[in-house]
């Protein structure tokens, strides 16, 4: 069976580049992957950095941002108009990395210029037209030093299927200073965190870098009398961050949360995709959807914002049937007892109806390969008494997330919190939400600074975190 062909036909509109996108890996036996990537590392070294230490998610006044600007986020004004939002919001002084098509640079430049920025202080990065690339920029790479030099090195995991994206690291390094490297592992930047003392990691990424040096696909040998997960842990010591202590964010148990869910409300009849944006430990697929650090709190504890679906239910007065809301409240406990500071903040999860079809054209798809796996939703509407002419509402879920925002807590700039805002048009109710986010980060102490209308990243399964990545920071 072909999923991506089932997904297309429930959701034949849905947006292109979606911050889960997988590119399918090509059918190659074991022995010729073990081969392939043994070819890769002798092609292109790794540089050996002697102390990595990651650039800081939160601490800091941002100095140096990477973005990545694809055409089609260029041309579009729901997308352009985040983008543009957050270049304005930055101030004066700022430096900026930007990838872009050819075709784009002199829309893009201003954009720039219109937000005052000197001409001086962008780099652009061009890409060719014919080359798809997504504009999460945060992904694709981790940024690092090396034994605390001004020096930023890209460091890229050993795969990273997604559109084009692999490219730009080295298409950085081609037009900057910044320089690309790659470790063999698996990671990628938004399901890492970066506090001061420690940094986190989605547990989903670790999970699968034991399982691909399990089958051989990443060519590491485990040394005799220590564990794989010891050694693993030790990688990413030596590869990503040497001075902090990594702390791996999820579920003790797989989530266990179905592709689809038939569901009668009232006579209505909806298949639910409530999966598309869960890992495996998490229940989201990058911790920076539901996690933000925000600097050490009165009592010297680390402050930590958890997201939280029954909070965002309570204050909308809606009902969240697949938030898995367990999986958060699992998360924050941890947190709490490892020491942290943790305050929870309302998380949206929210459905969006994306198709409309006959019972009867829903149960012909369910009987040929690519719709096998629809067989058990198709039976659970039958026994409900879908007819032949009933209409299957098709409902796809996403995150609606104030966490994945940009966090500022510096000494000469102050405290700056750059929010995402949802209430707009039709997702007014949202409003009540960007309200609560303001007061909770003003309590802190924080400047808000609020941006645009966030709601076509967000049903793409991202937001404004995901479209930058921090290059440098000053205290």
């Amino acid at each position: 069976m072909n999923r991506d062909t089932a997904y297309r036909f429930l959701v034949p509109d849905a947006p292109r580049h979606k911050r889960t996108d997988r590119d399918p890996l090509p059918a190659l036996d074991a022995g010729r992957i073990r081969s392939l990537n043994l070819f890769r590392a002798l092609v292109r070294s790794t540089p050996g950095l002697a102390d990595p230490s990651l650039v800081s998610s939160f601490s800091g006044a941002i100095k140096s941002i990477l973005f990545a600007f694809p055409s089609f986020g260029v041309r579009s004004r729901a997308l352009s108009s985040g983008y543009r939002s957050v270049i304005r919001a930055l101030r004066p002084g700022t430096t900026f990395i930007v990838v872009h098509h050819e075709s784009d640079r002199q829309t893009i430049e201003s954009w720039f210029d219109s937000a005052s920025h000197l001409p001086a202080h962008v780099t652009y990065v061009p890409m060719p037209d014919y080359i798809d690339f997504t504009d999460w920029a945060e992904d694709g790479y981790v940024a690092l030093t090396d034994g605390g030099e001004r020096q930023t090195y890209l460091l890229e995991p050993w795969t990273f299927p997604r559109s084009g994206d692999s490219l730009i690291a080295d298409n950085v390094e081609e037009y900057s200073s910044v320089r690309a490297s790659q470790a063999p592992l698996i990671f990628q930047g938004g399901n890492c965190l970066v506090g001061d003392d420690f940094w986190m990691l989605g547990a989903d990424y670790f999970l699968d870098t034991l399982e691909r040096i399990e089958s051989g696909e990443i060519p590491v040998t485990v040394p005799p009398g220590q564990s794989q997960p010891d050694f693993v842990r030790e990688l990413f010591g030596r590869h990503v961050d040497k001075g902090r202590t990594l702390r791996l964010v999820g579920t003790r148990r797989p989530l266990g949360i179905k592709e689809f869910y038939a569901t009668v409300e009232s006579g209505d009849f909806h298949l639910d995709l409530p999966a598309g944006g869960t890992g495996v430990l998490q229940p989201i697929f990058h911790i920076d959807m539901f996690i933000t650090l925000v600097g050490r709190a009165e009592n010297d504890r680390f402050r930590i914002l958890v997201g939280s679906p029954a909070l965002a239910d309570r204050i909308l007065g809606t009902t969240s049937p697949f938030a898995i809301q367990n999986a958060y409240d699992e998360v924050a406990a941890a947190l709490t007892a490892d020491g942290f500071d943790v305050v929870r903040n309302p998380l949206v999860h929210w459905p969006t109806i994306v198709n409309q079809l006959p019972f009867e054209r829903l149960r012909e798809f369910a009987n040929t390969p690519d719709g096998a796996h629809l067989a058990e939703a198709v039976a659970a509407f039958a026994a409900a008494g879908a007819q032949p002419d009933s209409t299957i509402r098709v409902r796809e879920w996403h995150h609606i997330t104030w966490n994945n925002c940009l966090v500022e807590n510096s000494t000469s700039v102050g405290r700056n919190v750059y929010l995402p805002t949802f209430g707009h048009g039709d997702h007014s109710d949202l409003a009540k939400l960007d309200n609560e986010m303001e007061r909770l980060w003003t309590g802190m102490g924080f400047t808000v600074r609020l941006l645009a209308d966030f709601n076509a990243f967000a049903t793409r399964q991202g937001v404004v975190h995901c479209i930058k990545k921090y290059l440098h920071r000053e205290p």
